[in-house]
């Protein structure tokens, strides 16, 4: 199965069930979500094939060997693979083993401790980003767990602070809550694993993060659901980037398609995360329609870095990228 395929299987099922506008979770007017599409489309590549060669897509993130600098973003519960159950085994884990099928990383947002231990087992690196729960012992265990685990990173999901929302829901969790620069200080001091910051969209929270000792950080704006108006990722990338020139960074919200990881690779990233995306295609088809479209992304990057003249991922040339009115 192709793209379009494994995309049409699981979207007729997510459709079925009346749940295909929980799939664009934008807050109040959705407009980031809009923009940051439009702002995604507004780029364009140049050919340059006389001497090029087939592109080399593999990358390692956070010591992690992969096929591509394609991975999940934090993944947990979804409203709509929930209600598509009983799964046997758990979606989490059909996600997690499908990645791991595919050569990809898995990262998780909201799930148990028992839940990380079942998706570690499924056998692909696990990059665990820990809610900000206001029982700071809550924080302490995960990021603790992780490292028992053998996760390869650990990180805190900033920009849910002020709690998620979903049009005109209203906001939460209420076990989240917001959290001190001198909070991160500490629980980066908690662990030895590699600590990420995500749900960084500027170039102050990129100083701020580097400067309490952040490993990496994510450029997100949670998918549409922390602040309605969000700059979009890409807007944001290159200020990020100049700021932190030597730490990984890794951007989601609103990637669909290989181009789409060329142009955040080319704009400084180096990894892009998928979640709806994974979402529809384990609702098609479980951990072998997850592993097919993530190798049918890689596939895509591969294809358009060789026709643009990028043969490796390390080579990718920003110069091969444009701006025009989408």
């Amino acid at each position: 199965m192709g793209y379009r395929e494994i995309y049409d299987a699981g979207l007729e099922r997510i459709r079925a069930l009346g749940m295909e506008p929980y799939l664009d979770l934008g807050a109040e007017t959705r407009s980031q979500n809009r923009l940051n599409r439009h702002h995604l489309d507004s780029f364009v590549f140049e050919m340059r094939l006389l001497g090029s060669r087939e592109a080399d897509t593999s990358t390692t993130l956070f010591g992690a060997r992969l096929r591509a600098p394609i991975v999940a973003a934090a993944i947990c519960e979804s409203r709509i693979l929930k209600r598509l159950g009983p799964w046997d085994p758990p979606y989490l884990e059909q996600i997690a083993a499908g990645l791991a099928k595919a050569g990809s990383m898995m990262s998780t947002g909201m799930v148990t401790l028992e839940e990380l231990g079942r998706i570690v087992e499924q056998g692909a690196p696990v990059l665990h980003i820990v809610k900000p729960f206001k029982d700071d012992e809550q924080v302490l265990k995960h990021l603790a767990r992780a490292e028992e685990l053998g996760c390869v990173a650990v990180g805190m999901d900033v920009d849910v602070f002020f709690l998620e929302k979903a049009w005109d829901e209203v906001p939460g969790p209420p076990d989240l809550g917001h959290k001190t620069l001198d909070d991160l200080r500490r629980y980066r001091a908690a662990t030895e694993l590699p600590f990420v910051i995500k749900g960084v969209l500027s170039a102050h929270d990129a100083r701020a993060a580097r400067e309490i000792g952040a490993d990496g950080l994510i450029v997100s704006f949670h998918g549409g659901e922390a602040i309605d108006y969000a700059m979009p990722v890409l807007q944001a990338l290159p200020a990020v980037r100049a700021e932190c020139p030597d730490l990984p960074i890794l951007v989601d919200s609103g990637f669909r398609r290989g181009t789409d990881v060329l142009k955040a690779l080319a704009l400084g990233a180096n990894g892009v995360g998928f979640a709806t995306l994974l979402l529809i295609a384990c609702a098609g088809g479980g951990r072998d329609a997850v592993a097919a479209m993530v190798e049918e992304l890689q596939a895509e990057l591969q294809r358009t870095m060789s026709i643009a003249g990028c043969a490796s991922v390390s080579e990718i040339d920003p110069s091969v990228m444009h701006r025009v009115d989408a």
